[in-house]
């Protein structure tokens, strides 16, 4: 008679490796652990825009009156939008529901993003601001080390498998629009850049107002930002399968940065805010909607209702 072999080990191995029979797959770190540290910081982000000039008043920005409307803006969405998705994701994943992943990829980079200028974008050695931010420096801490753990761990739950078939032709057209407006954005940027460094100051004054704060958000967007942008869209464009979760996780920062910023320039434009810069709320709310566009165009066919049909 043939020898019985038994599969169950090699199962049990396959099982392990994908997370389980339920789709899942496990990212370096504990699913416990992962979920835990994403509802954390959704709860972070959310005592942050709660005790924020938006609602409470607790937390006193050492910044501008321009610079309270573009945090009031930030606080808005990350309320609205961004701790939703941080809870629930955390929640689905503790749940070991494989969906998770899509929500957790979403956030990482914006909640590092968040800490660093809120922590850092203060005018420290201006005695013209009063403030006391210093004392929820640990909030802020809570947001990067956050961001951190979560992008380490949602990269790792992706494999090429998860990534969807895209047309060449339509895939060329949103890179060529996206890569268009990521100029548009960047030559703004640099335009006062370049203003700043001949004159000492922008023309709306922003820079002599808050200098700590601008360079903060220059050096994070023409530094970080915008290069993402361009590295993201090559990616997708060239290795779509390989770089999926890549793709995922820039597009998730568009995403919710793109509708923090857009955000910010609409409470700008409500109080008249001679800092906001001309055509910057178009851009911005253009970057916003192809940035939501695209990132439905990655998960489409991840979606409920096309996968039942």
């Amino acid at each position: 008679m043939g020898e019985v072999i038994d599969t169950s080990s090699s199962e049990n191995v396959v099982a392990t490796r994908t997370g389980g029979s339920n789709g899942t797959v496990d990212s370096f770190l504990p699913w416990y652990f992962v979920g835990a540290v994403a509802i954390a910081s959704g709860v972070a982000l959310a005592a942050v825009a709660l005790l924020g000039p938006l609602v409470l008043g607790t937390i006193e920005y050492r910044t501008s009156v321009s610079g309270v409307w573009q945090i009031e803006g930030g606080d808005l969405v990350n309320l609205v939008l961004i701790t939703p998705i941080l809870i629930l994701g955390g929640v689905l994943h503790l749940m070991r529901r494989p969906g998770a992943r899509y929500l957790l990829i979403l956030s990482p980079v914006t909640l590092m993003y968040t800490g660093l200028s809120l922590g850092m974008g203060q005018e420290w050695g201006n005695p013209a601001y009063d403030g006391n931010v210093e004392q929820y420096a640990w909030l802020f801490l809570v947001l990067i080390i956050g961001g951190l753990i979560l992008l380490i761990a949602s990269l790792s739950m992706f494999t090429e498998r998860d990534a969807p078939v895209f047309r060449r032709g339509s895939l060329r057209v949103f890179v060529a629009v996206m890569c268009l407006f990521l100029i548009m954005f960047a030559v703004m940027w640099l335009s006062e850049l370049m203003e700043v460094m001949s004159t000492g100051d922008t023309s709306t004054g922003s820079y002599e107002a808050t200098p700590t704060l601008w360079w903060i958000v220059r050096y994070l967007d023409l530094g970080i930002t915008i290069p993402l942008g361009f590295v993201g869209l090559f990616l997708l464009l060239t290795k779509p399968e390989r770089s999926y979760p890549l793709v995922l996780l820039f597009f998730g920062f568009f995403v919710t940065l793109g509708t923090a910023v857009l955000s910010m320039g609409v409470i700008m434009t409500m109080n008249d805010d001679p800092e906001a810069q001309p055509g910057a709320l178009l851009i911005f709310g253009v970057l916003a909607a192809i940035s939501w566009f695209g990132l439905l165009y990655l998960v489409k066919d991840k979606l409920p209702t096309r996968s039942a049909r």
